[in-house]
């Protein structure tokens, strides 16, 4: 019996995934992954296991929840640019540079809830609360089911499809991108239909950032997709005329002038506002045009924003976020 039940999810493509997410982790909780071997191998029929907390973890969370602003902006490795246009209760409208616009929670684990597009339109529902598997504690593993209707344009009702996932929050991960190395977490979500493997989603998330800055696709029958964040642009919107300006100035006159190390600061006349930037980096290309690596931090009203980027000189000696 128990050999049939190993064959049963090795062919299922179950067991390799699970091989997958235990091995991804950079702290070896070998007791949390042969739990969730476990927890994947009993998916038999469709039934999944139950949820999983971590009973030994005593440290605190690792991340907390995203909170997003009106125009915030990230762009990845694919080229794909999304932008905060609306944000409505508990979700967030995002548009992106194909004029596609999808609704989600700022829990980006769990699917977009809605997309709309000239084609047609996508909705999902999930049978999970918003804020599943946060704050994150490594080895928490949640089971959500998700069902999508996909309805083109010109059609009165869609085709239903149901979608079983297991997310589980793999440990602390360190993270390299253009803009500078962070301390990140690593995510885990493995897909299933009828019972049988079919997408691991790898997360890497970096709390001081507020955004995940990679994800991993690997899909049957499909090579894996690798995105990473290349450059973010959250907005400053609720900040005066003069702080924007500021803002501005500041970026220029720090990446023209200071430093590599050296941090150049500026507060409002209230208080209210104040902004770092830092130059972590300064290369050349092969061109022999100039770029730094900088690290900006925002407080407003009390919030704390980390916007990290790379710049380059520009011929009339402005320099420009990449």
């Amino acid at each position: 019996m128990a050999d049939r039940r190993v064959r049963g999810l090795f062919l299922g493509g179950a067991f390799a995934a699970a091989l997958a997410a235990g091995s991804c982790s950079s702290s070896p909780e070998l007791s949390d992954a042969k739990d969730l071997l476990w927890g994947i191998g009993s998916t038999l029929n469709g039934t999944f296991s139950a949820d999983y907390d971590p009973p030994d973890y005593d440290g605190p969370p690792l991340g907390y929840l995203p909170r997003y602003q009106l125009g915030d902006a990230f762009t990845y490795s694919s080229g794909r640019t999304e932008t905060v246009v609306e944000i409505i209760d508990e979700r967030i409208v995002w548009r992106n540079d194909l004029q596609s616009e999808f609704e989600r929670y700022p829990n980006f684990v769990l699917p977009t809830l809605v997309v709309r597009n000239d084609k047609g339109v996508i909705t999902r529902t999930v049978d999970a609360p918003p804020d599943v598997l946060w704050p994150l504690i490594p080895g928490t593993r949640r089971k959500f089911e998700s069902l999508v209707n996909v309805r083109r344009d010109g059609e009165q009702s869609g085709r239903l499809f149901r979608r079983d996932w297991i997310c589980t929050v793999v440990g602390p991960e360190r993270v390299s991108l253009q803009f500078g190395d962070f301390d990140g977490v690593e995510i885990s979500c493995t897909r299933y239909s009828r019972g049988r493997w079919r997408q691991t989603r790898t997360w890497y998330y970096v709390p001081e950032i507020g955004h995940y800055v990679r994800r991993i696709d690997r899909i049957q029958g499909r090579e894996p997709l690798d995105i990473q964040l290349v450059s973010i642009q959250q907005a400053p919107n609720g900040l005066t005329r003069t702080a924007r300006r500021a803002l501005y100035e500041l970026e220029q006159d720090t990446l023209e002038r200071l430093p590599s190390g050296k941090a150049a600061r500026w507060q409002s006349s209230e208080g209210d506002v104040a902004i770092t930037m830092t130059v972590t980096k300064t290369m050349q290309t092969e061109a022999g045009q100039f770029c730094r690596v900088f690290r900006q931090e925002i407080r407003y009203n009390g919030v704390d924003r980390l916007v990290p980027g790379l710049a380059c000189r520009t011929w009339n000696g402005r320099w420009v976020r990449l």
